[in-house]
């Protein structure tokens, strides 16, 4: 009431109601959650409680004060896995397009994309820079240097990248830039599609062509999306055990046609021994994996 009727800051001492109680540490850092929640600006508690301030940094992600997670992210970074050590020094600079891509600044890619061009094919920059870009970041994030949130943001950068690359081929007449399509569904009967679209992403800055036919998408529609586009690799999604069914049948008829699809799965409730029981080619446990997939099978 105070914040909406004055619009001023507020300050507790959190640690007082717990006076006179037992396991004190359990009261107060529960009740700072539900103070942050409330709207507490400057909680006044000992900076040297871990659980105290992991409490302070989770509710400001949870509250979108910390945006992209990215404090939260520094917080609990893992010192203690092997870092990859970058060779080349240019690879160093906060302006240079690797780093951008590895740390994810969205408003510096399409500037050094476009000053790349100036002497560069847009080509190369695929090779020379976002691959080995994109890898890297897979590789932290499978070692748990890095995070779904910053695979992402890398994956998003990359996006724009490509934006001008795009533009710079069409103006020159040059082919479309792409390794392949490949067919996406969330499988009848499961609207999750958090996961895929991860996968969609990550796709797509390998210069995948992704057709992605959404969520709850019966088995007549992936063959028709098969058979359209002529791909040789589709990818079907499951998150219910209850509809792990429709992903079976959906394969049974796939490999049922005249032509040597590949199929990858993937999901909460599926595993390899799950994916080989229905008959799929390949499991993928996450995005990373469905691209070293898409990678072995396409090129």
């Amino acid at each position: 009431m105070v914040k909406e009727k004055l619009n001023v800051k507020t300050v507790l001492g959190v640690s007082n109601v717990s006076f006179g109680l037992p396991n004190r540490d359990l009261i107060n850092r529960t009740f700072l959650a539900a103070s942050l929640f409330a709207g507490l600006d400057l909680p006044i508690i000992n900076p040297m409680d871990k659980d105290m301030m992991d409490t302070i940094m989770a509710s400001k992600v949870l509250w979108n004060e910390d945006k992209g997670a990215a404090d939260y992210l520094e917080y609990n970074k893992n010192t203690s896995g092997e870092q990859i050590i970058v060779k080349d020094k240019k690879e160093q600079k906060e302006d240079d397009l690797f780093e951008i891509i590895i740390k994810g600044i969205k408003d510096k890619a399409k500037t050094a994309t476009i000053k790349l061009l100036e002497d560069r094919e847009p080509l190369s920059l695929v090779d020379e820079y976002i691959v080995p870009a994109l890898d890297l970041v897979g590789e932290k994030y499978e070692r748990g240097e890095t995070f779904l949130p910053q695979l992402i943001q890398s994956a998003e950068t990359v996006k724009n990248v490509f934006e001008v690359i795009r533009e710079r081929l069409s103006k020159e007449g040059s082919a479309q830039l792409s390794n392949g399509k490949i067919v996406l569904a969330t499988v009848k009967g499961d609207i999750h599609d958090i996961g895929k679209n991860i996968v969609k992403v990550l796709l797509e800055n390998y210069n995948y062509e992704v057709i992605d036919l959404g969520r709850d998408v019966a088995k007549e529609k992936v063959i028709e999306a098969a058979v359209e586009n002529d791909v040789k690799l589709i990818g079907l999604s499951a998150l219910m055990t209850t509809t792990v069914k429709n992903m079976e049948e959906t394969i049974k008829v796939l490999k049922g046609l005249d032509k040597d699809y590949v199929i990858m799965v993937g999901g909460a409730v599926l595993n390899q021994d799950y994916a080989d029981m229905i008959n799929a080619d390949y499991y993928a446990k996450d995005a990373k994996g469905a691209v070293t997939i898409a990678k072995k099978v396409l090129g």
